[in-house]
């Protein structure tokens, strides 16, 4: 039996533009309005993308003004 692929993901952008309510709803599918600044996380999931099982390690970085 083959592994599935694996992909990792960054998501890149300023404070507050709203990268984690992007990551929250492509994982849950449900919208936030509000979030507390984040420092960093790590999201794994995994999506059947064209009849394949594929796990996906999603990293949604702090906002760039965290960095100053």
């Amino acid at each position: 039996m083959a592994k599935s692929p694996e992909v990792k993901l960054a998501v890149f952008g300023r404070a507050g533009v709203g990268k984690s309510a992007l990551v929250v709803r492509f994982l849950t599918r449900r919208f936030i309005w509000e979030y507390d600044p984040t420092l960093e996380s790590t999201y794994r999931h995994q999506a059947n993308i064209d009849d394949e099982v594929v796990t996906m390690e999603i990293l949604d970085t702090a906002g760039q003004a965290y960095f100053k």
